[in-house]
């Protein structure tokens, strides 16, 4: 910090010569060095006690209240401008706050939503997990200068580590409960509780099984353009190929990884020099709770993301699923 020169003492001597209320403000004072004591000190001699600590590298959370309900005291007519003050800039961080839990809902429905399918063969399908990859961090980095945007930071202010990939999720979710609910197709409580846990009715021993022969038949008198768009995933499967999405694990570290930015952002001041840097936050409720249940049914829908071809984004469903997950960040 700025030590207490002579010339400082002297402009803080005219100043308190001027019979207009003063207010010194303290910066920086979560910095090292900050030199706080000698400043109060020599504020005091001038009989400056009133004074209002801050930092605007990380200013605290009700700091900047704080400073306005100060001067409130020392400009008394003034009360009602700064309460207004006050008031719309809590107004604009909380709306802020709600924009930024809505890009990362939207980020978490594109990657859940999102799917690869390739034929059998270890070479095709090595080259799906990497362009799957490469979707998924390139989302994840839109996410992030989307956020970085929003509360007016530079995107070279922000540096995350690498997002630790798995190899993907191979399995469909073609007989994911969400997607037979959505030919209409009834299924008894054993068969969902199967196919929820990833177990499905599979359609590759020796042949179409009853289950699968079934949804055919729902397919043939179901309606058009969900069974036309099912019927081809279905097709796909019966000739061998598989789908690949992204694994529950990376969901997590994407919810955990984006809402610990924007929590950061929040609370960060113009004033911050260094990077911010992204690690995995400790966060029991995304790291070993319950996935919400909007982003199992995204799996059963490929056309509410971004990431793949026809995608349908303003989808009543889709738009419905993304009120529920915003919620549910709110909320954790």
């Amino acid at each position: 910090g700025e030590p207490v020169l002579a010339k400082y003492k002297d402009e803080l001597a005219v100043l308190a010569g001027c019979g207009k209320p003063l207010l010194p403000v303290l910066n920086f004072v979560a910095q090292p060095g900050h030199r706080e004591e000698e400043w109060r000190q020599a504020l005091a001699r001038l009989g400056l006690h009133a004074l209002v600590r801050f930092d605007s590298v990380a200013p605290p959370v009700d700091g900047e209240r704080r400073l306005y309900e100060s001067l409130a005291l020392l400009l008394e007519q003034a009360r009602p401008k700064l309460q207004r003050l006050i008031e719309d800039h809590e107004a604009q961080a909380a709306a802020r706050l709600v924009s930024g839990q809505r890009l990362i809902a939207e980020l978490l429905v594109d990657v859940a939503a999102c799917r690869r399918s390739v034929a059998a063969q270890p070479e095709l399908e090595r080259g799906a997990i990497r362009e799957l990859h490469d979707a998924v961090r390139g989302r994840e980095q839109r996410c992030v200068e989307s956020l970085l945007r929003l509360y007016a930071f530079r995107k070279e202010q922000a540096a995350a580590s690498d997002l630790p990939l798995l190899d993907g999720r191979w399995g469909d979710d073609l007989f994911n409960p969400e997607t037979l609910k959505q030919l209409g197709v009834k299924i008894g409580s054993g068969m969902a509780a199967g196919a929820a846990a990833g177990a499905g009715v599979d359609l590759m021993v020796g042949g179409i099984t009853l289950g699968a022969a079934a949804l055919l038949g729902a397919l043939a008198g179901g309606g058009a353009q969900t069974a036309r768009h099912y019927g081809n995933r279905l097709l796909g499967k019966l000739k061998g190929q598989r789908e690949l999405s992204v694994d529950d694990a990376v969901l997590r570290l994407l919810a955990l990884r984006q809402r610990q930015l924007l929590a950061v952002l929040a609370t960060r001041g113009h004033a911050a020099t260094e990077a911010i840097r992204l690690a995995t936050p400790q966060d029991q409720g995304w790291r070993e709770g319950k996935l919400p249940e909007a982003l199992q049914r995204c799996r059963a829908h490929p056309e509410w993301s971004s990431l793949n071809p026809g995608a349908r984004l303003q989808d009543g469903e889709r738009q419905a699923a993304l009120d529920e997950l915003q919620a549910e960040l709110r909320q954790s």
